[in-house]
């Protein structure tokens, strides 16, 4: 059996608004285009992009360290450049911890 693979590469911009002492509000697009090595039910073999779209909230929680919670929307399809290409909608959570060395 075939696996599939995905090899992509992307682009984003974040951007953050300061909302008080503490928190955040943080947005981000991402554009980047990926290759897939099996067709699928909705998208054809070969080039795909992406597009992406998240928005949510950073927390300085401790010292050097900030908490995220957000909500993303992104989509996968070729473009119409080959069939087929109903693409995919993805709408998710996002939760994340990074700390500053």
């Amino acid at each position: 059996m075939k696996k599939h693979k995905l090899i992509s590469f992307r682009i984003w911009i974040c951007y953050k608004k300061r909302i008080s002492k503490k928190l955040e509000l943080q947005g981000t697009i991402s554009l980047g285009f990926s290759y897939i090595n099996k067709r699928t039910e909705r998208v054809a073999k070969g080039f795909t992009f992406i597009e992406n779209f998240s928005i949510g909230f950073s927390h300085h929680s401790f010292k050097n360290s900030f908490i995220y919670f957000g909500t993303n929307f992104g989509h996968v399809s070729n473009l119409n450049f080959q069939l087929p290409n109903d693409g995919y909608n993805i709408l998710g959570l996002e939760i994340g911890f990074s700390y500053f060395i």
